[in-house]
């Protein structure tokens, strides 16, 4: 694990590589969404369940490729939460690989309100993330505590400070013709 500033991951080639650091909620992990290696290697890192899905990470509310429609309401949401702690579940467009979405045919999106983060999405573009622990477990939001137990898995630890709710984001299902809260 090569422990690195904003500035400095901004020059590095992701391809392959699993990455730490802060939102506005959590620390998470996370690696460019279409690469397929470094996907796999998130969930032996969480020992993730094979059929639970990653959570997309967006630098803007530009997500329409990503997804077949976004409802009138849905683009309420949006407008009124993001970015912030909201996290939206909408049917995915063929962009989006199985291996994200574990053969859902949803696909859940948030933009981040963290200037580490969009600063790193907005370089890279979107990112399959989750929270960093292992699955089940608690997040971890200290960096030693995330150096101690994952310094052999993670490629890099971003160390820039952000202020977290320590809180996971509330997630609504917004597929069908009314908003479905999936965690509050």
């Amino acid at each position: 694990m090569e422990k690195i500033t904003v500035a400095q991951l901004l020059n590095k080639d992701l391809t392959a590589k699993v990455i730490c650091f802060p939102t506005d909620t959590v620390y998470g992990i996370g690696c460019l969404y279409n690469d397929l290696e470094a996907i796999k290697k998130i969930f032996l890192i969480k020992q993730r369940e094979a059929t639970k899905p990653l959570v997309l990470l967006s630098p803007s509310n530009n997500i329409t490729p990503y997804v077949k429609e976004i409802k009138p309401y849905a683009w309420q949401l949006i407008e009124q939460f993001w970015p912030g702690a909201l996290t939206l579940i909408f049917k995915k467009s063929s962009l989006i690989s199985d291996e994200i979405t574990k053969g859902f045919s949803t696909v859940a999106f948030r933009m981040p309100n963290s200037k580490v983060a969009l600063t790193i999405l907005e370089k890279f573009g979107l990112m399959a993330t989750t929270s960093v622990n292992i699955s089940g477990e608690k997040e971890l939001n200290n960096l030693d505590e995330i150096s101690q137990k994952f310094s052999s898995m993670i490629d890099y630890l971003v160390i820039d400070q952000e202020t977290l709710s320590l809180k996971p984001s509330k997630i609504i299902d917004v597929t069908e013709d009314e908003a479905k809260i999936i965690r509050n």
